[in-house]
């Protein structure tokens, strides 16, 4: 692993673990603050105590707790955190809340309110760890949400639908970015799209184009997981749903001769065209 990469690992794991002895100091009532794995903790700080040349294939799992949140009305939610390695720096935190009170039209809301509340966040501020500023809006959220009418969270009972069977369709997603250049957004691209059996490749320099193909529901999530990065302009260019075959074996980097990080365009076409891409030379450069 390049040392910078390795460097901003450190740097992440370094500001989760404050950030968790902060948290053990304000929730520090009985069962306030649970760690689903507390032998996370010790391997982070080993991690870190050790030599800068470990691998990050060595981490443990992520960083998971659940906090206890009492309300005013003298009940209490769990809101559950996981924190990806590359929190705060490259990606959010993972926050979910379960509770009877809140019942599911409810808990939804909450859900998009959560998610929009991250996507909102200020650049300087989501580059530092914010879990603690999270959870005094959910507070607040929470409180809001349970103030409000059962009537405007009622939907109409609609007779149930007839099972469907469950069907798998393979579907394929061209993404273009301005640049990709961070070794550890590279190395995440790779982590993902193999942990969710997607083939295809990613393409690093200016720009970045990134291929992916495999089951719709993991294509989807893929998606969803690398646009939460931080990207200067990330946007998907075109979405083939329903495909009969695969066109890669696996997911690998592939690197054309470049100058200055501009993309050797006659190698990377040659190799859509010998992929049978050929179309997508107009969809992703306007060349006939």
């Amino acid at each position: 692993m390049a040392e910078d990469e390795m460097e901003t690992y450190r740097r992440c794991i370094g500001q989760q673990l404050e950030e968790l002895e902060l948290l053990n100091s304000i929730y520090c009532g009985p069962g306030e603050l649970q760690m689903l794995d507390a032998g996370v903790v010790a391997d982070f700080n080993e991690f870190l105590a050790e030599d800068k040349g470990k691998s990050f294939t060595d981490l443990p799992s992520h960083l998971e707790y659940i906090i206890k949140l009492n309300l005013s009305n003298s009940h209490s939610v769990e809101v559950r955190v996981e924190l990806p390695h590359l929190y705060p720096l490259l990606e959010r935190a993972r926050v979910s809340v379960h509770s009877p009170l809140l019942g599911k039209s409810r808990e939804q809301c909450l859900k998009t309110d959560v998610e929009n509340y991250q996507n909102e966040l200020p650049a300087e501020d989501a580059a530092e760890p914010y879990v603690f500023q999270l959870l005094s809006w959910l507070l607040e959220k929470i409180e809001e949400l349970l103030k409000r009418p059962d009537s405007e969270f009622s939907e109409p009972k609609l007779p149930p639908a007839p099972p469907q069977p469950v069907t798998s369709h393979l579907e394929r997603l061209w993404i273009y970015s301005h640049h990709i250049k961070s070794s550890a957004k590279r190395q995440e691209l790779i982590r993902q799209a193999r942990q969710l059996d997607l083939t295809g490749f990613s393409r690093p320099g200016k720009p970045g184009i990134i291929c992916v193909e495999g089951d719709a529901d993991n294509v989807q999530e893929f998606w969803r997981c690398i646009k939460a990065l931080r990207w200067q302009k990330i946007s998907v260019v075109r979405t083939e749903p329903r495909q009969r075959k695969r066109g890669f074996e696996d997911f690998s980097e592939q690197l054309f001769n470049e100058e200055d990080g501009v993309m050797g365009m006659g190698q990377f076409i040659r190799f859509l065209e010998a992929h049978g891409f050929a179309y997508m030379k107009s969809e992703l450069f306007g060349l006939a």
